[in-house]
Order: structure tokens, then C-alpha cells, then sequence
């Protein structure tokens, strides 16, 4: 549990394009309730959901996943009182009082409790409105469908679970008559090294989750009254087309030397995509960042003066905390890659077969990205990234009830060390509940590490 002292403090930025974040999300969040005033359907959601269908139907996504982080920066009334607790801890404990863990991910246990607060405006930015229609997914997450199953019970609205296939793609790429890779990006480190794990969807995945969004749809417009108009929804589709490209550009502008961005701008800068992907509104807001880039590493700026090494970040991120990002600035260290928020390579655009495409993609997303055991594919992606940016350490940071990132922890380390004798450090913690972190601890470990990269350095 927590030690005294300061454990709730804001990351410094590097990146001017980072600083429109936060205005952005008060939009989207005023947005929301405005719809709902107006009498249009609003739906909580979740960031794995592709949102080209809300925005073809004109329904407003919200995201209780997303307000636990709110909650989890913010105090009641806006307070900066230290003594005032966090509401995601307010609403922890209102989750836990009605019979929830406290080992529970804190993203539901914030939800949950705002929803039996009973007033869902005492809340930071306003709270949530009311949903009309609740939609989850089986994947990535073990406790969206049952959490939000919840959720949808207690307010009594409409509920749709889209049902993904969890893909055991842990087969090696060199294996004789297997699948071959799909997605170059995963394949950049010589093959004799470790061996690279990825398949792309069979064609019964495919047809089933293709279905899965067909029924989704139908879901959508049963409830709303609202027709889904296919050519907005190519619209959206080919919008998240092109911003996923840019942000494929913005990565690789990342790799630079010396770091032009690091992972403090890019976990406040990956909420328009993880969220409003789809629209004219995140296009233009990942122009502007790819287009600040080129102008750092053109003219060699980095997020600190004088680097010294570079560390990946691997896992979440702990909300209540962000400042644990500069930590090692001091040292001549800096955070320059996270790869759970961020995207992989889209397929092509198949205007004529929109409900395969977004099959084909979320398939892909979940074989190609960190996900539900995919042990081999989670190494081998941080091995690659250690490698491509040119990394000394890494920072596992993990919730122990979050399958997708605690199970493939362990190997990371070992297989970081044993390939590329890469060092990491642990830090175990909630991530939005301050009552599960020592920052006494956390900070000991940070700087021991610290000296020890020097001296490897050195």
C-alpha cells in the first residue's frame, strides 16, 4: 500500500501538439452531454469498439474506461487539496461497499461506483450521461462483458456484447507449413535472432466477427431507429485509413536520436485516436503532431537536453502519477516508446465489403497487437521495439488481474535480458486507485535502476 509523500503529479510535456489534448477532451465530453440534452442516443462503449458505425449512425460514443482515467487525475470540485482523495478512489470505495474486490481493475470499480453514486453529474467533467444503449467486446479485457453487463442492468439500457475470437497466434513464423506473417512492421529484427509470432485471421474468424459487426449494427438501429448509411460509414473508414498512416509516420519519427518525442506526450496524445478515430477532427489533430516531429527531428530536438539512455514502457499507464515519466530526465534517461496505445498497420480499404474490413482489422489488431494470451506475440513485439528504438531498459508496469499485460511480463524480462541484455524493473499497481502504489518504493527502484544503466553506459 501507499507510503506519504507526493504521489500525484502531472507529466511534463515535450511536444506543443500534446497541450491540445486536454481541451479536446473537454469537447468531446461537453459534446456528449449536449446530444443527450438534445434528445440524440448516446452509448458507453469502449476504446477496442471501432467507432466507424456510431459516427455513421450520428450516436454519440462515451467511454467508462476512459472516465476512470478523468477520475483518477482529478479531485472532487476540481480540488488540488492533497487531502481531498482522488473520485476514482471515491468511487472506489463506493464499488467495494456494494460487495466489488478492491483487486478489481480500477477503470470498473470507477465506473461502477459513479453509477451508484446516484447523481452521475457529481462527477469530474460532469460525469457521463445517461446511456441509452450499452456495447462491450469479449476481447482484450477479461471484465468488460460482465463489467459493463453490470453497468447496462443498473441503469436498465439496452446491451450488445461483440463477440471477437481471441487468436492463438504464439506460432512461430519459421515453422514449415504455417501461416506466414501478415504485418512487415512485427518483422524487422533477423530471424535467427527470435523467432517473430504472427497469423493473419483464417476465414472462419473472419465470417464470424464479420457477422458479429453485421449484428451490431442491426443492434444499433433497432434501439436508435436510426439506418445505418453505408457511405458514411466508408467515410469514417477511409478517414481512420489515412490518420492511421500518419500515425504509423509519427512512430517512426519517434525512433529518432535524440528522442523528438517521448512516453508522456505519447499517452496524452493517443486518446483522438483510440477514440474518435474515424473523424475529420483526429486526422488533423495527428497531421499537426507527424508535421511538429518532422520539425524536432529535423532540426535534432529532444525531450532533454543531453540523453543518456532510452526505456521502453511497457503496460498501462498509472493515471493518478503521470510525472513517473520525467523520473528520469535527471539521470539523462528518457521514455521513448509505449507500444500497448498504439496502433499497428491497417489492411486495405475495401469500400465494397466495409463489415469485412472492420472484421479483417479488429482481427488483426488482436493477433497483431498485445493480446489475451499472446505471449509470443507480446515478446517478440517489445524485442522489436527495444531494438528499433534503440533502447537500454524497460519499466513492466502491470496490474496483477490484467491478463493481457501480467501474463506475458515474466518472458519479457527474461528474453529482453537474455537477447539483447536489456535490463527491466517491475512496478505493480492499480491504475487509477493511488491506494495500491508506494511511491517510496517505486522511486528507490527507479533510481537504482537509473545507476545502473549509467554504469552499463559508462
Amino acid at each position: 500500500m501507499n507510503a506519504q509523500g507526493p504521489k500525484t503529479a502531472p507529466s511534463k510535456k515535450s511536444i506543443q501538439t500534446a497541450r491540445e489534448v486536454w481541451p479536446y477532451v473537454k469537447e468531446d465530453y461537453a459534446a456528449a452531454h449536449e446530444a443527450k440534452a438534445q434528445g440524440k442516443p448516446v452509448v458507453w462503449s469502449c476504446a477496442v469498439v471501432p467507432k466507424e458505425l456510431y459516427w455513421a449512425m450520428d450516436v454519440t460514443p462515451v467511454f467508462p474506461e476512459h472516465f476512470g482515467v478523468i477520475s483518477g487525475m482529478m479531485r472532487r470540485g476540481g480540488s488540488r487539496d492533497e487531502s481531498v482523495e482522488k473520485e476514482s478512489v471515491r468511487f472506489s470505495r463506493l464499488a467495494e461497499s456494494a460487495g466489488f474486490a478492491n483487486y478489481l481493475c480500477g477503470y470498473a470499480r470507477a465506473s461502477i461506483g459513479h453509477v451508484l453514486s446516484g447523481d452521475l453529474s457529481d462527477a469530474p467533467l460532469g460525469g457521463l450521461p445517461k446511456p441509452d444503449l450499452i456495447v462491450s467486446t469479449s476481447f482484450v479485457c477479461d471484465l468488460r462483458g460482465k463489467w459493463l453487463r453490470y453497468l447496462a442492468q443498473k441503469l436498465e439500457a439496452p446491451f450488445f456484447l461483440l463477440d471477437v475470437p481471441e487468436r492463438g497466434t504464439d506460432i512461430p513464423l519459421d515453422t514449415p507449413g504455417l501461416r506466414s506473417a501478415l504485418l512487415p512492421f512485427f518483422n524487422r529484427i533477423k530471424r535467427g535472432e527470435r523467432n517473430i509470432f504472427f497469423s493473419p485471421p483464417s476465414d472462419h474468424e473472419t465470417a464470424y466477427t464479420e457477422a458479429q459487426f453485421r449484428a451490431l449494427a442491426r443492434f444499433l438501429e433497432d434501439v436508435t431507429g436510426r439506418k445505418l448509411d453505408q457511405d458514411r460509414l466508408n467515410e469514417a473508414l477511409d478517414l481512420s485509413y489515412r490518420t492511421n498512416e500518419i500515425r504509423m509516420e509519427i512512430l517512426e519519427l519517434r525512433k529518432a536520436v535524440p528522442a523528438p518525442m517521448g512516453v508522456a506526450d505519447g499517452l496524452a496524445t493517443m486518446y483522438p485516436g483510440m477514440y474518435t478515430s474515424g473523424t475529420q477532427r483526429a486526422y488533423d489533430f495527428y497531421v499537426r503532431l507527424r508535421d511538429e516531429l518532422k520539425v524536432r527531428v529535423a532540426k535534432g530536438l529532444g525531450i532533454i537536453p543531453d540523453e543518456k539512455f532510452r526505456l521502453l514502457w511497457f503496460g498501462l499507464a498509472p493515471w493518478f502519477n503521470m510525472s513517473l515519466f520525467n523520473y528520469f530526465e535527471k539521470y539523462g534517461g528518457v521514455f521513448v516508446y509505449e507500444p500497448i496505445y498504439n496502433s499497428t498497420p491497417f489492411p486495405p480499404r475495401t469500400p465494397e465489403k466495409p463489415f469485412r474490413e472492420l472484421a479483417v482489422r479488429t482481427l488483426q489488431h488482436v493477433g497483431g497487437g498485445i493480446g489475451p494470451g499472446m505471449v509470443g506475440q507480446a515478446v517478440s513485439t517489445l524485442v522489436n521495439a527495444a531494438h528499433e528504438y534503440q533502447c537500454a531498459g524497460a519499466v513492466l508496469f502491470y496490474l496483477i488481474t490484467c491478463r493481457p499485460v501480467v501474463f506475458p511480463t515474466t518472458e519479457i524480462a527474461r528474453v529482453l535480458q537474455e537477447d539483447l541484455g536489456i535490463p527491466s524493473v517491475p512496478i505493480e499497481c492499480d491504475l487509477i486507485d493511488e491506494r495500491t502504489y508506494s511511491e517510496a518504493q517505486t522511486l528507490a527502484r527507479f533510481d537504482a535502476f537509473a545507476e545502473q544503466l549509467l554504469k552499463s553506459a559508462a
